[in-house]
């Protein structure tokens, strides 16, 4: 069996799950700006990598935590990952409660919301959406039906995913992305285009000689975020010799870092 990933808080298997664990979900779960969201969902969460990090992150506040998938053997990894973390009452409980599509999770939280209002007992909307969806990692093959058909699912998995977002998100509700840097163009004018305003950008690169390879992204809903914040962010100096920054953004995290404190 393969040996789970040791974070400083938790432990993820992923063996089970075809998202495996990456530095694209370490950088999300440890970059995305929590601003006291207390209720946080994560689209494509895998075996919950991203969850758990905003649940780490937003312990203070008692964030509860949503997250689905449509792999059956990712949600049911998820589900035994938040199980054993520290936060399993902050968590999903149930395989039932991440298995299912973002367009299905859509209409059970409009149904759940308009119930909600009738009954006077309160909004069952999100403050925050993080998502590292597979299509935004999609590679495109050098010609034929195959590139086109990838080019085609990205398309409509974006377009799916502000519209979806933007739905089961509150009025002043933010989404947050990690994607490759070249999506970085066309992703920004499909969220302008569907009422999202950029708040936050970090370019990132694996190495100062590197070019930019990912890109984080944090769009708000709300008019009331006048200049989007632009950073940078370079992972290594040299190979496993990490930058001070990418230290400062993952020490709560990495066993490396455990020494150093948070």
């Amino acid at each position: 069996m393969k040996e789970p990933f040791r974070f400083q808080q938790f432990t993820v298997r992923d063996d089970g799950s075809a998202m495996k664990i990456g530095t694209d979900g370490v950088l999300l779960g440890a970059w995305a700006p929590i601003r006291n969201a207390k209720t946080v969902l994560d689209v494509g969460t895998g075996c919950g990598l991203v969850a758990l990090m905003i649940a780490q992150r937003s312990e203070s506040i008692k964030s509860q935590i949503s997250a689905i998938d449509i792999d059956q053997g990712a949600s049911e990894q998820a589900i035994v990952n938040f199980r054993e973390s520290p936060w399993p009452d902050r968590l999903p409980r149930h395989v039932n409660e991440v298995h299912v599509s973002l367009d299905q999770f859509a209409v059970q939280i409009a149904e759940a919301e308009t119930q909600s209002s009738r009954s006077q007992s309160g909004t069952r909307l999100f403050e925050l959406v993080v998502s590292n969806p597979p299509f935004f990692d999609s590679a495109t093959s050098s010609s034929g039906s195959a590139r086109q058909q990838a080019r085609t699912v990205e398309t409509l998995g974006r377009s799916s995913l502000f519209a979806n977002a933007k739905s089961i998100l509150i009025p002043t509700g933010r989404l947050c992305l990690v994607l490759p840097y070249g999506q970085a163009t066309t992703t920004l004018g499909l969220a302008d285009s569907m009422g999202f305003k950029l708040w936050s950008r970090t370019d990132v690169r694996p190495n100062l000689t590197s070019k930019f390879k990912r890109v984080l992204l944090e769009f708000g809903l709300g008019s009331d975020h006048k200049e989007a914040a632009h950073e940078e962010l370079v992972i290594e100096e040299s190979r496993h010799q990490y930058t001070e920054d990418y230290r400062k953004l993952t020490r709560a995290f990495h066993l490396r870092y455990e020494a150093e404190g948070s």
